[in-house]
């Protein structure tokens, strides 16, 4: 009997020594590591680097988590090889040990070339001529160094792995050898879990977790190897294939880029004369107004439409929308955050595209480019992470000078506080207004600032008052057990933004200085817009302007619009009318009763609206007529027109990336 039980023990007995030598390893590898870091970052260390010291522990203890993430993680995988008698414990523990010192050298030669630590560019080893690359990395890197440091790596990592792993079995060997002790296996099972999570509340560590400090030398030392070779994969991984250049065209009913362009009004027919007169070609005088625009999260506008004593959604700024103009007949370009960013600052259908594997190609004819041309200092401010998307590094790849984030919010101001997203949007807006008011006269500032607050969980500040909101009272969909805790962080964003406007109205630079705000996406919290009459909602969000003066005509207020008009609207406001791709039009021309009935909220989401009715763009039978019950009919040149215009955008990102990394047509 005693041999039979200790037969069937033999399993779990080996499943908990292997998860007690994973942890123990583990935790000598992170220790590893870090030892790693501080190394990498005497190596690089910056002189002058006074500024970085007061962030450095910052930096170290989130580097650390990461390094136990990683160890756990490995635990997790290999444990099963880890609590058996004889040569495979060693084998394993050593190409374990080996993988990450290998990982570790060449993050810090890595680091070393471009100044970043493993990214996606390195996975154009496969994609580009294999040969020319390693012969590159022959003549450009001092390999004889490299072996030496590489074999010091792999020894001491093999030394230390080795001999904590020796202790650690032989300790489990004496000291958790009776059978009561495999039930501490959901125990150790549970340790290893919430260590590779990295935190014991909120989301696991990521990638929006690696700028945890306001320098970015610091931020880029914060990954090991194991880490950021991951995080260029996932990169790589979910990077858009941009594929064929006709791919797009064909999507939207076009064989050919010419057949678009003539759908679309152009007579140019050779991809130079097509882009060219994709662009803007208007008068150019710039004024130097500074323009800072607001891509609010989950800004919907259907709240709007209820706004009233009992259900103050607006809070402060009802006060703000007298001197504004407010567009309310505005659609999203896409349904998410990043996506919108992508289509609003570089007009492109095609999303992801600006991490991953293109990156590091400039997309010309975007928004903060012609900014740049026109003479502006270009910065861009987010209460989020800027490690989320690696907006902290594409975003100076296409033409900021400068990028702002929670972890640089919380260095400027000590004690600022926020959700699992960052920090509060009040810190956003407060450093914007600081910024504008030192901004030299003589050059204008742009500023794209991104608000988080008003996202799940719907956290608020502690010292905000909330609104009390009665249910009963909303006119919507109640069916969402989110609704008003996304209420009051909706409103408490609003209330924000008007503090920022009253506060921009009353400064020196008031008269220089043009604001607007949109929503990246609407809400599902507010429902699914199933009925007829409500499915024109489904992706509304508002579009204000202040500081541009008395618009000449109320009803260009209320024509069908998107995100591809505010450019087009915005830049004429500063005297900017070249440099930039006219993605659609401008919205404070009075419109004639034939712009009117050609008015289009055009998306790339292959939906399109005209003050009359909604469609799938291509599909006759998807035609509903705006209000439910009026009667309208299908216009077959007007949807030409729209999906022309997406496709030729398509078109053109395709066609520069093909240009640009030598792609093949």
């Amino acid at each position: 009997m005693n041999k039979l039980l200790a037969l069937l023990l033999i399993p779990p007995r080996a499943v908990l020594h292997g998860l007690g030598m994973g942890l123990c390893v583990g935790l000598a590898l992170a220790l590893w590591f870090s030892v790693a870091r501080v190394l990498m970052l005497a190596a690089y260390w910056p002189s002058p680097g006074n500024d970085l010291w007061a962030e450095l522990p910052v930096a170290l203890l989130m580097g650390f988590r990461f390094d136990l993430k990683m160890g756990a993680i490995a635990a997790l995988l290999l444990f099963p090889l880890l609590g058996w008698h004889g040569r495979m414990r060693a084998v394993v523990i050593r190409v374990w040990a080996s993988a990450f010192a290998l990982l570790a050298v060449i993050n810090f030669y890595y680091y070393g070339f471009y100044k970043l630590p493993i990214d996606s560019v390195i996975f154009g080893l496969a994609d580009d001529d294999t040969v020319a690359v390693l012969h590159t990395i022959w003549q450009d890197f001092p390999m004889a160094q490299i072996a030496v440091v590489l074999a010091l790596a792999v020894w001491s990592a093999n030394a230390l792995a080795l001999r904590v792993g020796q202790r650690a079995w032989q300790w489990l060997q004496q000291q958790w050898a009776s059978a009561w002790h495999v039930l501490l296996i959901p125990v150790l099972l549970v340790v290893v879990l919430m260590v590779g999570k990295g935190t014991l509340k909120g989301m696991a560590l990521q990638l929006d977790n690696i700028t945890a400090t306001s320098k970015s030398f610091l931020n880029n030392v914060i990954p090991n190897g194991v880490t950021a070779l991951y995080n260029a994969w996932d990169a790589y991984r979910t990077s858009t294939d941009i594929g064929e250049e006709d791919t797009g065209l064909k999507t939207y009913g076009f064989g050919s880029y010419q057949d678009a362009a003539r759908a679309y009004g152009l007579t140019a027919t050779t991809p130079e004369g097509v882009q060219r007169a994709l662009m803007a070609a208007g008068p150019h005088k710039p004024n130097g107004k500074n323009l800072v625009f607001f891509q609010m999260e989950s800004w919907s506008a259907e709240p709007f439409k209820y706004q009233s004593q009992d259900m103050d959604v607006l809070a402060g700024l009802s006060n703000k929308l007298h001197n504004a103009w407010l567009f309310d007949n505005f659609d999203a370009a896409h349904h998410g955050t990043h996506p919108a960013l992508e289509a609003i600052l570089f007009n492109t259908p095609v999303t992801p595209i600006t991490n991953g594997k293109y990156r590091h190609i400039t997309l010309d004819w975007g928004v903060p480019f012609a900014m740049k041309k026109a003479g502006y200092d270009t910065l861009f401010v987010t209460s989020g992470q800027s490690g989320w998307r690696e907006l902290n590094r594409v975003l100076l790849t296409q033409s900021f000078d400068e990028v702002i984030d929670a972890a640089t919010l919380r260095a400027r101001y000590p004690g600022a506080e926020g959700g699992i997203w960052g920090v509060w949007d009040a810190y956003m807006f407060r450093i914007i207004e600081e910024r504008l008011a030192k901004q030299p006269k003589d050059r204008p500032l742009f500023v794209y600032a991104m608000s988080t607050t008003n996202h799940p969980p719907y956290e608020l500040p502690s010292d905000y008052k909330p609104f009390v909101f009665d249910i009963n009272k909303w006119p919507g969909d109640k069916g969402s057990e989110h609704l008003i805790p996304n209420l009051q962080t909706y409103r408490y964003a609003n209330d924000e933004l008007a503090k920022f406007v009253a506060a921009v109205e009353s400064s020196p630079a008031a008269k220089r200085t043009v604001v607007a705000a949109t929503g990246d996406h609407n809400v599902r919290t507010f429902g699914q817009y199933a009925t007829p009459e409500s499915q024109v909602l489904r992706q509304q969000v508002p579009f204000v302007v202040w500081g541009a003066g008395k618009l000449s005509c109320d009803n260009a207020l209320h024509q069908a619009a998107s995100h591809l008009d505010m450019f087009p609207t915005l830049f004429p406001m500063l005297g900017i009318g070249q440099g930039y791709l006219m993605t659609g039009r401008d919205l404070a021309k009075c419109p004639s009763a034939a712009d009117a009935a050609d008015a289009m909220a055009v998306t790339f989401i292959g939906q399109a609206r005209s003050n009359h009715a909604i469609w799938s763009m291509g599909g006759a039978n998807t035609l509903a007529c705006q209000p439910v019950g009026s009667v309208c009919e299908w216009q077959a040149g007007q949807d030409a027109k729209a999906r022309a215009r997406v496709a030729l955008m398509d078109w053109n990102l395709r066609h520069h990336i093909h240009q640009v990394s030598g792609k093949k047509k």
